[in-house]
């Protein structure tokens, strides 16, 4: 007995140790500034933020295409985060990865002898995408342009030339416009965020920048990556005094320092794999990956240009950019099937994209229907819900502030619209609804509607947890049953956010389905889907309808999920619902199976 309250007591001070020391990893990396210059006022803020005409360009540009690179790839799929040991900034320490004794000599065998910035450029083009963001230096501090004040660089490579020069170069020459990518902490050098932080490894950092932003030509943003850090830890107020001095109208990213003293940090916000809120009160972009990882990686699910299509409207039609990550290979070019995927986007732009660039969030706020957006007097109303068998292809949106002068469809299958009931339905033909991704009506109002406030089209009420049982065929592990969606902790789906939690079947599951099982009838409208961000893997799926004798009939087959798939059923009483995936191309992962009455 004494042994085991000996061992009690040593495994509760560890637990507690480890707690303690989780709770306090951030914290050891933030510090006071050398100096008061370092703080600022709010009218010094202020005076960094970019104006209206700075950040047109980028409004109306909609798409960007992001990319992390780098000779981690040789050794994990998970930049600088796939590195064992130290991470000064970050809020969590590392418990796995690849040691930095071979994590830090990669470098040395890093030879992208297929990089070609010219094609790199016109795929960004061939995309539908405006600009570039790249990775000059990640976390792990390797850089990808010739910095003359270390030796952890491209140039040390056997590939041995300048990455940033060359994309610079390509970059001004197609018209793309260029970003580069920094972040502040360096999980490499031995004096970021330490004692001589700001004696050694500040002026180490603002060499870096004066050199990415004085010499390669026009630089027209930066994407800066804090972690948990101060503004003040990077004298965040001179750089961008400074950026903005060599690189008239250059716009910023939010990560600059937390503690400022205006809430709203940079030019925009950069929601993370998410896609982001739907009425927010300025601009913003997501960035999300083309795969589940940032780096190359070559066993990831791909997402099919249907699902980042309409990621992509939702966020346009939302306020926002999307920035889509793709990793390149060893080799330095993208992966072919995902710029295959890539591709479609573009063409899809090429034929649709003035109703997405170009314009400003719709009075529409986004909802069960899809989204909409606004240029001028033309509104054009973007409808992504899909319909059940037996639902009438028609959408439902509150009645407009203005008087509708013309209304046309921009995709096929538009027959006319109404007003009954202080509603605007549009109908459609129902076959030609079905075939179309995104349904498209072009409507010119009388008015500019950016001249009243946006309405709010859905209220999300989901149907109650206690009003149904939730049943799947499987589950992989305790914390991936079904029940664990329906958490309104952590997996609540509001605005877009990246719901934290999901069902996902056991491997061996050769029919997988998740059912809800309702205890009296429901007239259900709405049936809400969606798989985790980094796992947009289904392929084949039916939904499922039950009846009061407990007999299920297919009411609706579809192909991809992706994220925030709406369904409209008819409204008839059911009494439950049942998802049935047929096919899927790497480990199944729903974070949301929500119906609405």
């Amino acid at each position: 007995m004494k042994n085991f309250l000996l061992l009690a007591l040593l495994t509760i001070s560890l637990i507690s140790f480890a707690q303690k020391n989780n709770k306090n990893y951030k914290e050891q990396w933030q510090f006071e500034a050398k100096d008061s210059s370092m703080y600022v006022t709010a009218a010094q803020q202020r005076e960094l933020f970019a104006t209206d005409k700075e950040m047109q360009w980028f409004k109306d540009a909609k798409l960007g295409i992001f990319v992390h690179w780098g000779p981690a790839l040789l050794k994990t799929n998970v930049l600088s985060w796939g590195r064992f040991g130290e991470r000064p900034g970050a809020g969590k320490p590392a418990t796995n990865g690849v040691v930095p004794e071979v994590y830090d000599n990669l470098y040395k065998k890093f030879n992208p002898k297929n990089f070609d910035a010219d094609k790199w450029m016109q795929q960004v083009k061939d995309w539908g995408a405006e600009y570039i963001v790249f990775t000059a230096k990640h976390h792990d501090g390797f850089t990808f342009f010739d910095a003359k004040n270390t030796d952890y660089s491209i140039m040390n490579t056997p590939y041995g030339k300048d990455i940033c020069k060359q994309l610079a170069d390509a970059a001004h020459k197609a018209g793309v416009k260029l970003f580069w990518y920094y972040s502040q902490p360096d999980w490499t050098h031995p004096d970021n965020l330490r004692e001589k932080h700001y004696e050694n490894y500040l002026p180490y950092m603002k060499e870096h920048v004066k050199q990415l932003f004085t010499e390669y030509g026009k630089i027209d943003g930066v994407f800066w990556d804090h972690l948990a850090t101060k503004y003040w830890q990077w004298d965040s107020y001179h750089v961008l005094k400074d950026l903005k001095k060599w690189q008239p109208g250059i716009i910023s990213n939010a990560r600059t320092g937390f503690g400022w003293p205006l809430n709203d940090r940079g030019d925009y916000d950069t929601p993370e794999q998410s896609l982001g809120p739907v009425n927010h009160h300025r601009y913003w972009e997501a960035c999300l990956t083309m795969t589940d990882k940032w780096l190359y990686s070559p066993k990831g699910p791909i997402k099919p240009y249907e699902t980042v299509l309409g990621m992509l409207i939702q966020v346009a039609g939302n306020g926002g950019n999307l920035l889509l990550n793709l990793g390149p290979n060893g080799k330095g070019e993208f992966v072919e099937k995902e710029a295959i995927e890539a591709k479609k986007v573009g063409d899809w732009i090429k034929k649709y994209g003035k109703t997405i660039k170009n314009t400003r969030r719709g009075i529409y706020i986004g909802g069960d229907y899809g989204a909409s957006t606004q240029v001028g007097n033309k509104l054009y109303i973007h409808v992504l819900q899909k319909r059940a068998n037996n639902a009438f292809a028609s959408i439902e949106l509150p009645k407009l502030p203005t008087e509708i002068i013309a209304a046309k469809g921009i995709t096929d299958g538009f027959e006319n619209y109404e007003i009954k009931n202080g509603k605007l339905i549009l109908h459609f033909d129902k076959s030609e609804f079905d075939k179309n991704l995104d349904n498209i009506v072009e409507l010119t109002l009388a008015k500019n509607p950016s001249n009243f406030e946006r309405i709010e089209t859905w209220k999300a009420i989901t149907i109650a947890k206690k009003e149904f049982d939730v049943n799947s065929s499987s589950f992989i592990k305790i914390k991936n049953k079904p029940e664990v969606i329906y958490s309104t902790k952590g997996n609540v789906f509001s605005e877009g956010i990246h719901l934290k939690s999901w069902w996902e079947p056991s491997k061996d599951d050769k029919n997988p389905s998740l059912s809800l099982d309702f205890k009296s009838a429901k007239k259900v409208k709405t049936v809400l889907l969606s798989e985790n961000m980094r796992s947009h893997c289904v392929r084949n799926f039916t939904i499922e309808t039950k009846d009061n004798i407990g007999n299920w009939k297919t009411c609706y087959q579809g192909k991809t999920i992706g994220e925030g798939l709406r369904i409209k059923l008819n409204g008839n009483a059911i009494y439950g619902i049942r998802l049935n995936v047929l096919e899927n191309t790497k480990n199944i992962q729903i974070t949301a199976f929500n119906v609405y009455e």
